[in-house]
C-alpha cells in the first residue's frame, strides 16, 4: 500500500470505528418463560409479512431463514460456518398498501436466544451476547442480550416503516457453548403496528 492509500484506509477505518463506538446501547429485558402452546399472537405480522435471511462472513450470498419466524421455539437456527459477523436481515414488503406508508410503527423485537429445545442443547451451543442493529443498512444501536432461555424483549423509539425497508442484526459477541462455538437462535419476532 502506498502512503495515500494507507492514510485513506486509516481515516475511513477510524471514522467507522469512532461512529460505531458512539452508537447508543440497548439492553434486552428478560421476559416470561417460553411456552410452546402460547407461541404466535400479536406482532408486526398482523400488519404485513416479512422475510428473513442470513449472510455469513466469506459466503457473499444470503439464504432464507423462515425458521426464525415460524412461531415455534424449536428447532433453532444455527449458521453454517461462523457466529461472529453473521447478519440476520428482516425485509419488509417491496410495496406496502398506500394506507400503510408512514403509518406503521416498528418499535422492537422479541428473541429466544440459543437452542431452546432442551436445557442440555441450550447449554451446548453458543448464544448471542451482543449484536449491532441496522435499519436500511444504517447502524442504529448495539444490543446486549442476557444469557437466558426466557423471552428477551428489545424496545426502541418508533421507526415508521416504508416499502422495501430492512432491519439487520449483526452478531458481534457470543456466550460460549459448552460443546460448540456455533451460535443458535430459536425465534425472532418483530413488534410494531399496534
Amino acid at each position: 500500500m502506498n502512503r495515500s492509500t494507507t492514510f485513506l484506509f486509516a481515516v475511513c477505518f477510524g471514522a467507522a470505528s469512532a461512529f460505531a463506538k458512539d452508537l447508543p446501547t440497548l439492553n434486552a429485558t428478560t421476559g416470561h418463560p417460553v411456552v410452546p402452546e402460547l407461541m404466535g399472537g400479536c406482532s408486526m405480522k398482523c400488519a404485513f409479512p416479512w422475510t428473513v435471511d442470513a449472510t455469513e462472513p466469506g459466503e457473499g450470498k444470503s439464504y432464507s431463514l423462515a425458521i426464525l419466524n415460524d412461531e415455534k421455539p424449536a428447532p433453532a437456527w444455527m449458521p453454517h460456518h461462523a457466529s461472529v459477523g453473521v447478519k440476520v436481515t428482516f425485509r419488509f414488503p417491496k410495496k406496502l398498501p398506500a394506507e400503510m406508508e408512514d403509518n406503521v410503527p416498528f418499535y422492537g423485537f422479541d428473541m429466544i436466544n440459543g437452542d431452546w429445545a432442551t436445557d442440555t442443547k441450550w447449554k451446548a451451543s453458543a448464544r448471542v451476547k451482543k449484536a449491532r442493529m441496522y435499519y436500511n443498512n444504517k447502524p442504529l444501536y448495539d444490543v446486549f442480550f442476557a444469557d437466558t432461555r426466557r423471552w428477551q424483549h428489545v424496545h426502541f423509539d418508533d421507526i415508521m416503516v416504508h416499502s422495501g425497508d430492512s432491519m439487520t442484526l449483526e452478531i458481534l459477541e457470543v456466550y460460549p457453548g459448552e460443546k460448540s462455538a456455533g451460535v443458535a437462535i430459536s425465534e425472532l419476532v418483530l413488534q410494531g403496528a399496534h
